[in-house]
């Protein structure tokens, strides 16, 4: 059993935008402004589930701290003929911020155990999400 894994997540990775509250009924109803968001963090999900069992980790959410890497691969516009550096939407933070969350009671308990993160953008093809994650134990 490996203490690491990594793992690919195919496909345009979604920020996690704003999320409002507003009331239907006396009921309380959150909506993400992100349609897209949902389904990228299911994948997100399935592929960490696989990852997790290729990678021999039983326990079903490590408890300890946790370090992740996150490289995140946008197709290049026509604009951006010189531009080598991804510096236009989605903000790292958000899409880091929907990343960890799809992870969340799947490779860790809560995503507050996440000691270090480190979130990059690139340009290239396939877009895809690479991920990297370390556990320790918690001493």
């Amino acid at each position: 059993m490996s203490d690491s894994l990594e793992f690919v997540v195919l496909g345009p990775a979604q920020p996690q935008g704003s999320v409002r509250a507003f009331m239907i009924k006396g009921k309380p109803r959150l909506t993400c402004d992100n349609k897209k968001l949902r389904p990228w963090r299911n994948d997100v999900g399935w592929a960490a589930i696989n990852a997790r069992i290729d990678a021999g980790w039983e326990e079903l959410a490590h408890k300890g701290p946790v370090h992740v890497t996150a490289n995140f691969y946008f197709a290049k516009p026509k604009s951006a003929k010189k531009r080598t550096d991804v510096t236009v939407k989605p903000d790292v933070d958000k899409l880091a911020r929907g990343l960890l969350d799809a992870m969340t009671g799947i490779l860790f308990a809560d995503d507050a155990q996440v000691v270090s993160l480190h979130v990059r953008k690139f340009y290239d093809l396939p877009e895809r999400t690479e991920i990297a994650v370390l556990r320790k134990e918690s001493k």
